[in-house]
């Protein structure tokens, strides 16, 4: 009993108190005879299993989805069954995907204005694939930049690559740029491959997908006196709009009037003096392409005199029916025109209501979109498009026979054009916005974009 009561005063001593000599001692540096000791680097190990368990990596399962704010919005077919279904099971946490989105893009565009060009491309590749090239609309410019960067930088093989990546994107930025490389491979660099036909099959895509574009550049100095106030889009940017809309149409194709580029008159036909050289987007890159300019006319004119009788485009612009430029899809800026000034009245009566109603039950009106600034006038821009068609119908432009002044060979008959194979050297005026950068280009042989060196 006694020594059941000195234990309780004074308990034994542990093994940790043990001094052990002899053949002990590397038994003690063995086995650990405490058993309350608790190894550190087993907690850490078990700390971080559990973390695992709970951390995911957003980069693999939300890859494509940064930019979806629903579960239920479409997802890429490219990836297998067993990655959709993990990943429907994890939504994409927001705003964080987005915030970093815009911060990816805003990384590239910085890395664009230093010249590093390569460091740019990254950037805007990664928040491409992040955002998910299958989705016909963008939460950012980061395409947009990306085909600028490859147009400025002579890089049509990438180009070509980007658009085709982007399929389902029928943005002016995108599809315009398509047409633009194609007319320059055909008409001014000879290449083997290009031809009227495939140039005609891009621009009659771009059309259908803003058809406010084709008139923009095929008549640039009448639209340059009628659209006021467009340094505001310009400047503000259209990444809330649809794409085929007025705001993007003025967005790509008035970009220069705020930049000092602007087309001027000379001896009846469009010219352009280059003020700013690095206004190198939008219709700044048409205005610096020989012909460019005449040749959207010129199709734009074919069009709609050709099939003025039947309603159908007598020479197809195109091997199936979905590459056909036809009359009525110049014709459709009417009906379009028409659906947005709705859409936007609509919108404002409902912004208006919802103030209203807000002041009746004495709670504060102030939104998050209000610090941003007011959206850009659609009524006003479009009463101003308006004005500038009926200048050129006024004028009899549309009635005019189409020139083919823009040809740079010589060509038996308009439906009959053809390339010279030993005309193949003589190229056609650059843009002069050639960079030499040090772009990655997309392929490992970088043959594909050596004859492009004059390229706009």
């Amino acid at each position: 009993n006694r020594r059941k009561a000195n234990l309780k005063k004074k308990p034994r001593p542990g093994p940790e108190t043990w001094k052990l000599r002899g053949a002990a001692r590397p038994a003690h540096e063995v086995y650990d005879f405490d058993t309350r000791y608790v190894d550190v680097h087993i907690k850490a190990k078990e700390e971080a299993n559990e973390k695992a368990r709970r951390v995911k990596n957003v980069f693999s399962l939300c890859r494509g989805r940064f930019a979806s704010m629903d579960e239920k919005e479409e997802r890429s077919d490219n990836g297998n069954n067993e990655r959709r279904q993990l990943s429907s099971s994890f939504p994409p946490p927001q705003p964080h995907c987005r915030r970093y989105l815009s911060l990816l893009t805003q990384h590239g565009a910085l890395q664009l204005h230093r010249k590093n060009y390569s460091s740019a491309r990254k950037s805007f590749l990664e928040a491409i694939d992040l955002e998910g090239p299958a989705h016909p609309h963008s939460i950012t410019n980061a395409r947009n930049q990306m085909m600028n960067l490859y147009l400025t930088t002579n890089r049509p093989s990438s180009a070509r690559k980007l658009w085709n990546m982007l399929e389902n994107d029928d943005s002016a930025w995108i599809r315009y740029s398509a047409a633009l490389i194609e007319y320059v491979s055909w008409n001014l660099l000879h290449e083997e491959g290009s031809t009227a036909q495939s140039a005609e099959r891009m621009l009659a895509r771009a059309i259908r997908g803003n058809v406010y574009v084709a008139y923009l550049l095929g008549w640039p100095r009448m639209f340059e006196r009628a659209m006021e106030y467009t340094d505001e889009v310009v400047e503000g940017g259209t990444l809330d709009s649809a794409s085929g809309s007025m705001l993007e149409a003025i967005e790509y194709g008035c970009c220069c009037y705020s930049s000092g580029q602007r087309p001027q008159s000379e001896n009846g036909k469009e010219s352009v003096v280059e003020v700013n050289a690095e206004e190198d987007r939008g219709m700044g890159m048409w205005l610096g392409t020989e012909g460019s300019l005449d040749w959207i006319r010129s199709v734009v004119l074919r069009v709609l005199n050709e099939s003025k009788g039947d309603g159908k485009n007598s020479e197809v612009v195109g091997d199936s029916t979905d590459c056909v430029l036809t009359r009525s899809d110049l014709l459709s800026w009417e009906t379009k025109l028409s659906k947005e000034e709705e859409e936007y009245e609509r919108e404002r009566n409902e912004r208006e209501e919802w103030i209203r109603c807000r002041e009746e039950e004495g709670k504060s009106t102030y939104d998050d979109e209000e610090e941003e600034g007011e959206e850009p006038d659609v009524v006003m821009y479009a009463g101003m498009f308006r004005t500038a068609m009926d200048w050129l119908q006024d004028a009899g432009e549309f009635l005019k026979e189409p020139s083919l002044e823009y040809l740079t060979n010589e060509v038996g008959g308009e439906d009959d054009i053809t390339k010279d194979d030993d005309s193949t050297g003589d190229k056609g005026k650059g843009s002069g916005n050639e960079i030499d950068g040090n772009v990655d280009d997309d392929t490992s042989d970088g043959s594909d974009d050596s004859g492009s060196s004059d390229e706009s």
